[in-house]
């Protein structure tokens, strides 16, 4: 376990591109994190409209954090970055991706396509065409396998994890974590949830973390999450109320008082 401690990440390591978590307050001044947040929202509402892979979501998202870190934006050109990120990852994850005037369409034609693609030039020059990151959506699968929730068909557990996950991505504050610690938790809560138990050797030779890691403060932030996803933003909870994901976003959250028991 000790030996295992000294090589988990505690640190984001700058081989690993991913946003910093306070680049809203260092680098923007017209922009705040509740309107990334609607930019998200309904971003994940075009990801299921055009029927693209998870992994185009999680990329997008991860491309607009890194712009916004490194480019001060304008309010009225947010959407224009968020629907170029999701042109880009696309492109990068896609067999058949979007043409870049279904982009155009699906913001009734806020943007040109001569804006989009001079957009999409300065994005990946700012990024030095480094796209590559640590994926949540490879985390959770492999966590949910090892967790032996990954069936056929999708088992209620497995799609309550990916719920959970999901609801991040809207959140500021959780680019704190890393993306395999979000993963963990989120699995970690939806096996609780779920009555099973939460976390066992094999999970935490996988993961590298320990339940205590967990017991900290990415469970209760994504406890949280779920407890208020009624009252907030609802493009996740609406796709995940279809009987396709087994209506996961209509499942209570753990009870509280049983979770202040393991904390």
């Amino acid at each position: 376990a000790a030996r295992r401690a000294a090589f988990r990440p505690r640190f984001r390591p700058q081989s690993i591109k991913l946003a910093s978590s306070t680049y809203m307050q260092s680098r923007q001044f017209d922009i705040n994190h509740k309107m990334r947040a609607i930019l998200v929202d309904w971003l994940i509402e075009v990801h299921h409209k055009f029927k693209l892979r998870p992994e185009t979501m999680y990329l997008t998202v991860h491309l607009i954090d890194r712009y916004l870190e490194k480019e001060a934006v304008q309010r009225n050109k947010l959407q224009l970055v968020g629907i170029t990120a999701m042109f880009v990852a696309s492109k990068y994850e896609e067999i058949y991706a979007p043409e870049c005037r279904d982009f155009v369409y699906i913001s009734d034609k806020a943007y040109t396509r001569d804006e989009i693609l001079r957009m999409e030039g300065l994005m990946l020059s700012r990024l030095n065409f480094q796209l590559t990151a640590p994926n949540a959506f490879v985390f959770i699968k492999r966590f949910a396998k090892v967790a032996g929730i990954a069936t056929t068909p999708r088992s209620t557990t497995e799609l309550l994890a990916h719920y959970l996950v999901e609801l991040t991505l809207q959140e500021y504050k959780m680019l704190k974590y890393l993306p395999s610690t979000i993963c963990a938790s989120a699995v970690y809560l939806a096996l609780k949830t779920c009555g099973h138990t939460p976390w066992t050797a094999e999970l935490e030779r996988h993961s590298t973390y320990t339940e205590a890691d967990l017991l900290q403060a990415c469970v209760r932030d994504i406890h949280e999450l779920h407890a208020k996803a009624s009252t907030g933003l609802q493009a996740v909870r609406r796709k995940y109320a279809h009987k396709r994901y087994a209506s996961v976003s209509t499942i209570a959250p753990a009870d509280d008082f049983f979770l202040s028991l393991a904390f």
